[in-house]
């Protein structure tokens, strides 16, 4: 083990685009939510689409809310998301060498997942792997924003280490590698369409790097 890696002893993890595709919200959102909220206006679904596409418009992805299914059904009036969350749960798709890369970094490593995902809509995200991990942590739901550098000095705190001990993986440059790192993580940039070739095309980069 390098000398580096000698230091680290938790391994983070952001959670879409990094262990699970996109493919579950992006359903839930575009299709799911515009149809419930169909039959409860009782409108065209097209209707609905362009009327709930608007409202999403209204908030933007920088804002927590974009992210809190729990938030929209309530402004939607549709009552709770739980059914329709679990209803579709098969929807979710995990990257290929996730199950993998968790094993084996597990033996070495105390697992946490750093996601801005809200934490009603990550459990059942991460279901079937949520047993690698000491800890789910949802900066919408536990901090009340998307992540920046104070959430990550914050999760720090709350495991009781140094942020120098931690090491964090994701897809997003500025809430996975630009916040951690002013935190005082290290921080690892995935890019899994290769456009940037100092960044990881994969987490299995991400394994072999740490072992």
């Amino acid at each position: 083990m390098s000398t580096a890696a000698a230091r680290i002893r938790f391994v983070s993890f952001d959670a879409e685009g990094t262990l699970v595709t996109h493919a579950f919200t992006r359903r839930f959102m575009r299709q799911v939510v515009p149809a419930v909220y169909a039959r409860t206006h009782g409108l065209a679904f097209e209707e609905a689409v362009e009327q709930v596409f608007s409202e999403y418009d209204s908030i933007g992805m920088n804002r927590k809310e974009w992210y809190d299914i729990q938030y929209w059904f309530h402004r939607f009036g549709l009552g709770s998301p739980f059914a329709a969350i679990d209803e579709y749960r098969t929807a979710i798709e995990f990257y290929p060498e996730v199950t993998a890369v968790l094993e084996t970094l597990s033996e070495n490593y105390i697992m946490l997942v750093a996601s801005s995902t809200p934490l009603e809509f990550l459990r059942p995200l991460l279901r079937d792997v949520e047993h690698y991990f000491v800890r789910l942590f949802s900066s919408t739901s536990e901090w009340g924003r998307v992540k920046d550098t104070e959430f990550f000095t914050w999760l720090s705190k709350e495991m009781g280490v140094e942020p120098s001990e931690i090491v964090h993986v994701g897809d997003n440059w500025q809430r996975d590698v630009v916040s951690p790192s002013a935190a005082g993580l290290k921080a690892y940039h995935l890019d899994r369409s290769l456009v940037f070739s100092e960044s990881l095309g994969s987490l299995r980069e991400f394994s072999q790097l740490l072992a």
